[in-house]
C-alpha cells in the first residue's frame, strides 16, 4: 500500500476551494461527498461470527442405607447419612 505524507503544509493552515481541489487521494472516510452514493460501502464493525454450544449434564445418585438388618433385640441403632451431589455445566467463551 502506498502512503503519501504532505510535509510542507502547516497544521493550522486553511486551504481554499482551489487548493483543496488540487489535493488528490485518500478515502475521505467520515466526510460528506456528492460521490458517496456511487462508492461501495465498507463497515469495520461487521463480523462474521457463529457460535453454537451444545451441553449435556446427566447425573444419578442412589443412596441405600441398611441399618439394623438381621439384628434382633438391639437398641439405639442410628445412622447419619448426608448424601450430596453437585454438578456444573459451564461455557467460558472469550477472546
Amino acid at each position: 500500500m502506498t502512503s503519501l505524507t504532505i510535509k510542507d503544509l502547516a497544521v493550522t493552515a486553511d486551504l481554499d476551494h482551489k487548493e483543496m481541489a488540487a489535493v488528490r487521494g485518500g478515502t475521505g472516510k467520515g466526510m460528506a461527498s456528492p460521490y458517496a452514493p456511487y462508492m461501495p460501502s465498507l463497515s469495520y464493525s461487521q463480523s462474521d461470527f457463529d457460535f453454537n454450544a451444545s451441553q449435556l449434564l446427566g447425573q444419578q445418585q442412589n443412596t441405600q442405607v441398611n441399618n439394623g438388618n438381621n439384628a434382633a433385640f438391639v437398641d439405639n441403632i442410628t445412622a447419619t447419612v448426608n448424601p450430596t451431589q453437585t454438578g456444573t455445566n459451564n461455557i467460558n467463551f472469550g477472546r
